[in-house]
């Protein structure tokens, strides 16, 4: 009672609202800057059992705006970081994590699991794959996303008229024209205030308080404080899966020409016993950890196109990033001076090597 006190005074909310915040379950995919405010806040109000996915390890420019690490994090998995604080935050509720990507061999067990899936996720192949398994499975689906100053959520799968992310956008977009926060940059702040706006809608869901966004994007600027409401509705003409196959026969990665993608050492190592190979890493500089054992090439994504001179004499070429996005960014500007190379994508990006 003394925890929760603020909240139980609320008029409409009280013990019952509370007992189905204990009773809940909901996954969070992805503990980066939009992940961090919705864990802590869902934690702090009693939510009962919150999963976590996310394979990555903390690094020093997360710290701008993933405000639940600290400098000693660095270097560790960022879910077992969340496991431990959010553990101390609030003992009663359960913290479940899943140190791995989300991927078509783990996302229908894992979204099965839970009642309410977050998305806070940091690429287009994620956002598509989980939408459609939400879709399929009825699950509701709370989305946000943020570029530079701007930031927009919405509620999918959700209500008597349900929507989808497809009714917004029916096709994942080509990654050369979509830069990520890791080459537009974001203001920090934002992705606290995105956050704390899904971790609402997420106690809203439960509770069964207030009006869910559904059917709705909100979209927030930060620089001038405008807010808009775009309202849209299910379409008939974009893909809805019926089935978990129809899931498993669509692609989920933008269609680039001639790319193989790779999904362990051992492709790996077979691919570099061919003469002529490399490895491009597109990092920044600064991220962890260092690739060894292999003929790398490291250059940040930005300043890839000064550097394409670099690959002339290599007939295979090998690209990586943190997570497999900005790597299939860089195939697609590389293949525009290169089209006869071969070209391979490591899937799941650096955590091939920390497995």
């Amino acid at each position: 009672m003394e925890r929760y006190n603020r909240q139980l005074i609320l008029p409409g909310f009280g013990k019952i609202a509370q007992q189905k915040l204990a009773d809940a379950k909901v996954l969070v995919v992805g503990a980066g800057g939009l992940g961090c405010p919705v864990l802590q806040y869902l934690c702090a109000a009693g939510v009962g059992e919150i999963g976590v996915v996310d394979p990555d390890t903390v690094s020093l420019s997360n710290l701008q705006r993933q405000v639940l690490y600290d400098e000693q994090d660095i270097g560790d998995l960022k879910v077992r970081i969340v496991q431990k604080k959010l553990t101390i935050l609030n003992s009663d509720t359960n913290i479940r994590i899943y140190p791995c990507s989300l991927c078509i061999e783990t996302v229908f067990n894992l979204v099965h699991s839970y009642s309410i899936i977050v998305d806070c996720t940091d690429n287009f192949s994620t956002r598509y794959l989980l939408n459609d398994v939400c879709q399929l499975l009825q699950k509701p689906l709370v989305y946000a996303a943020i570029f530079r100053f701007e930031g927009q959520l919405s509620v999918f799968h959700y209500g008597e008229n349900p929507a989808n992310l497809r009714d917004l956008f029916p096709e994942i977009p080509n990654p050369l024209y979509v830069p990520s926060c890791n080459e537009a940059g974001v203001i920090g702040v934002l992705t606290g205030i995105m956050g704390n706006f899904q971790a609402n809608e997420v106690l809203k869901i439960i509770t069964g308080i207030g009006e869910i966004m559904s059917g709705q994007l909100i979209t927030f600027n930060s620089l001038n404080y405008q807010l808009g409401i775009v309202r849209f509705q299910s379409k008939t003409t974009v893909f809805k899966p019926k089935n978990k196959a129809d899931i498993l026969n669509q692609s989920y990665e933008y269609s680039c020409k001639t790319i193989a993608h790779i999904n362990d050492l051992k492709t790996l190592k077979n691919v570099f016993k061919r003469n002529k190979t490399v490895l491009i890493d597109v990092r920044n500089t600064e991220e962890q950890p260092k690739i060894n054992g292999f003929n790398v090439i490291a250059i940040p994504l930005p300043e890839l196109e000064q550097h394409l001179d670099k690959l002339a004499n290599f007939e295979t070429l090998v690209f990586t990033c943190q997570s497999g996005i900005r790597s299939l960014k860089a195939i697609a500007l590389v293949q525009k001076r290169y089209p006869e190379k071969n070209y391979y994508n490591l899937k799941n990006g650096i955590a091939l090597f920390t497995k």
